[in-house]
């Protein structure tokens, strides 16, 4: 393969885990430069690999990071170009232009990562017509009360791992949720906050792969949170639905994908379903977390992360995945995640029950995200989760069941100060 492919440069922004190797792997003799942001760099893989290395401060402007971009492709012209990550995406698309390089245009990128801009874009295009606003204070939220009533969503307008988003029933949840929205928004690139209807029915997602315009949805999600802060704390793929949802759900995605712009890649899209309508939440120009491409690849045979990876070399990919989707597959019939998400509050001194939850029938993997010496401070994002167990099974009930009795296998010893932290201050006779 190598003898038949020709050199070629890949230009990444950010970073991406094993990705960056996947794409070495797709393309033999593949020459990577990345540039990334201080952060990034203890968590690059595969260092060794990478022919040149450019770290940038946190707040470098645009025209820096195209001007890096611009000595790169003078001293090693660049073929392609890639991000990973949700990082620095305006960078990316910055540098795509300005090189003439196949990524995201700037509008689908700002649409995409600002959630107010998509639902204009989307109302625009006809698809959907949830009532949004951006809001700075008190009076923001209630004018939007006034038009839609209660229930209301308030979240950063950029936020990402359910950070700061709350419901709010009533004025008097109000100053608390635009508390909470700031909390979330405060490491973000932009602070304001985003309020909208709330919406009612069944949460899925959908993982599409794009390419030339053209999407492929290979698979509905069924998505479980809990209900303060609409953390996931489960996953069942495929959903159980039955045909006609399941295609008003596709059919839904793709027109939204059309409608902002997005002609490549790999993106996961949350909706909730309704009687009467399906209602995007939320896109993004990247796989799923939370293991879900894993899922499907145990119950589909496509391993979406794998199509990041030949999509960032340029590889086509969607003939080979309608053949795999319509192909026979010896997996199980359906797979699942559960998280552990303890209510204790305090730092973590054991975790106990990984091994019991390993021998459970159908657990099929095991992982503890919050060790011993972090600190559990309840559920109020993806991050602050415990642990969590996939399984597998000839149903989704099956699979749903046995990830959650290998979560009931996992226990967390904590250790509570005695004097909060937040009551240090008061402590103090002075």
């Amino acid at each position: 393969m190598s003898d038949t492919l020709p050199p070629q440069h890949l230009l990444i922004v950010s970073g991406g885990r094993d990705l960056p190797d996947r794409a070495r792997g797709a393309w033999p003799g593949l020459r990577t430069t990345v540039i990334c942001r201080p952060e990034v760099v203890p968590r690059l893989r595969s260092r060794e690999k990478i022919q040149r290395l450019i770290v940038l401060r946190e707040d470098a402007p645009v025209e820096e990071w195209v001007a890096a971009a611009r000595f790169v492709h003078a001293v090693d012209p660049v073929d392609r170009l890639t991000n990973f990550t949700e990082k620095d995406t305006e960078k990316t698309a910055a540098i795509g232009l300005d090189l003439g390089l196949d990524w995201h245009s700037a509008e689908t990128v700002r649409a995409v990562a600002d959630k107010y801009a998509m639902r204009r874009v989307l109302a625009e295009a006809g698809v959907g017509q949830v009532v949004a606003e951006t809001v700075h204070d008190v009076e923001g939220v209630l004018k939007v009360a006034e038009r839609t009533g209660y229930p209301l969503i308030c979240k950063p307008v950029r936020g990402v791992a359910s950070k700061g988003v709350t419901r709010i029933d009533g004025p008097a949840d109000i100053p608390r949720a635009l508390e909470w929205g700031a909390e979330g928004a405060g490491d973000l690139d932009a602070p304001d906050l985003l309020v909208e209807q709330f919406l009612s029915g069944d949460e899925y997602s959908v993982e599409c792969v794009s390419e030339d315009g053209e999407h492929l949805a290979v698979g509905v999600t069924r998505k479980i949170s809990e209900h303060d802060h609409f953390v996931e704390v489960g996953h069942v793929v495929p959903a159980p639905l039955p045909d006609a949802d399941d295609q008003r759900i596709r059919t839904t995605v793709t027109d939204m994908l059309t409608a902002l712009g997005v002609r490549r890649g790999v993106t996961h899209t949350e909706v909730i379903v309704a009687a009467d309508a399906v209602h995007i939440v939320e896109t993004h120009l990247r796989p799923a977390g939370d293991e879900i491409p894993e899922l499907w690849a145990r119950v589909s045979g496509v391993d979406l992360i794998d199509v990041v990876a030949r999509q960032a070399v340029g590889l086509k990919v969607l003939d080979g995945l309608r053949a795999t989707l319509a192909a026979p597959h010896d997996g199980p019939g359906a797979a699942a995640i559960w998280y552990a998400c303890p209510d204790a509050v305090g730092e973590i001194v054991e975790v106990a029950g990984e091994e019991e939850a390993r021998a459970l029938e159908g657990v099929v993997d095991v992982e503890v995200l919050r060790e011993p010496g972090k600190r559990l401070k309840g559920v109020t994002g993806s991050f602050a989760r415990g642990a969590h167990v996939c399984a597998v099974g000839t149903s989704q009930d099956e699979a749903l069941r046995r990830a959650q009795e290998g979560v009931r296998k996992l226990s967390f010893t904590v250790r509570s100060d005695g004097m909060a932290a937040r009551h240090e201050a008061l402590a103090s006779t002075g």
